[in-house]
């Protein structure tokens, strides 16, 4: 299978390199040429840099032949008219893109696009992990997936390290953890690292 990934932010870094690892081929696309520094130094795919809106940058990362498209670039404006494109011009058939305001996300579902929405998503599970004490948090459903979150207490060898030393497995990852004081911390927080008392949330797909 063909994925054309638009972007290469953490979301889109981290999506290409575990895809590239289950051995999809991979194309990113990002009008940052530092950005690919954040690809794995093993990574097999392809990367093209230009601007994600031209249609002749999308040609050369091969979005005439992409069997799916991802659009996770920071903005929302470019994330629409990446995907309007790739459906019109390229006609990609499975494409899924990335909007950060709720209110235009539903506006644009309402359209047809497949969209996914952190924003809305990560406040679902603060409202949880705020209002429930119980060890299984919740599920949610993205794309047709569901997304199960646990949470336990930080066993002694987690405590002081960071998310790259936990080792989960191929389905399960670190997503946060939750202070004595309440806070939750995200795992992508570039200061991340996990205290005594923590109680430490995983995702499992």
């Amino acid at each position: 299978m063909n994925i054309i990934i638009i972007g290469c932010g953490k979301t889109g870094a981290r999506l290409a390199n575990t895809l590239d690892e289950y051995g999809y081929d991979v194309a990113v696309v990002s009008q940052n040429e530092d950005a690919f520094d954040a690809l794995n130094d093993d990574f097999s795919g392809l990367t093209v840099c230009g601007e994600v809106t031209d249609t002749d940058v999308l040609k050369n990362a091969g979005c005439d032949n992409a069997d799916m498209a991802i659009v996770v670039t920071e903005s929302d404006n470019v994330n629409v008219m990446v995907a309007q494109t790739l459906e019109v011009v390229f006609e990609v058939k499975d494409i899924y893109l990335r909007i950060l305001d709720p209110s235009r996300e539903a506006v644009f579902r309402r359209f047809g696009l497949r969209t996914v929405c952190p924003t809305r998503i990560e406040t679902d599970i603060l409202f949880n992990l705020i209002t429930r004490d119980a060890e299984q948090i919740d599920s949610i459903s993205v794309c047709g997936s569901s997304i199960h979150f646990s949470m336990q207490k930080a066993d002694k060898k987690e405590i002081g390290r960071e998310p790259p030393e936990v080792v989960t497995g191929n389905t399960k990852m670190l997503f946060a953890v939750r202070r004595k004081s309440g806070e939750v911390v995200f795992a992508d927080r570039v200061d991340f690292v996990i205290e005594e008392g923590d109680m430490v949330i995983y995702a499992t797909i």
